[in-house]
């Protein structure tokens, strides 16, 4: 269950966050761009809410990156063509409900179960794989400069434990 709701709370994460980046992102100086935060944990001036609408960018989603004009249409194209994750959801959240009904039943059916649990880790895959396809569509967008920027901020960023190459 948590994993379910961790891939959808990233979907969610993905797809507004994108989204509004997209829609409101601008190519003039950002100071959170040049700024080089080690965790955003706790920093209430850098949480998505604090920003939203307001003149910055979003740069630090995508690592201090400050995009173009192009390329925000572009993410914001993507963002609206995205329809993939929707179904792995669907199928989720009907199995969990299923799963629930199943609690209540005077007998174990461990075979409906586990066909139940194997539906919703298959789902969880797809989910998965929408939300990295559409992050490597978004990665593909950017400059030679941007995606080496990119990569050498994940590289450093204490919050982020996996590698980069």
């Amino acid at each position: 269950m948590r994993n379910i709701a961790i891939l959808a709370l990233a979907s969610m994460f993905v797809l507004g966050t994108t989204k509004a980046l997209a829609e409101t992102a601008d190519a003039d100086h950002v100071p959170e761009a040049s700024s080089s935060s080690d965790c955003m944990q706790g920093d209430y001036k850098r949480s998505f809410s604090y920003y939203w609408g307001s003149q910055y960018n979003y740069s630090h989603i995508l690592g201090g990156i400050v995009l173009t004009e192009q390329q925000r249409r572009q993410i914001l194209s993507l963002a609206k063509d995205q329809h993939g994750y929707e179904q792995p959801l669907v199928d989720m959240r009907d199995a969990r409900l299923k799963l629930d009904e199943l609690l209540t039943t005077e007998t174990f059916d461990e075979a409906e179960i586990r066909l139940l649990l194997e539906k919703i880790a298959e789902n969880n895959v797809l989910l998965s794989i929408e939300i990295l396809r559409f992050n490597n569509q978004v990665y593909q967008l950017l400059t030679p400069e941007q995606k080496t920027l990119l990569k050498k901020r994940y590289k450093t960023d204490k919050c982020i434990t996996r590698k980069v190459d």
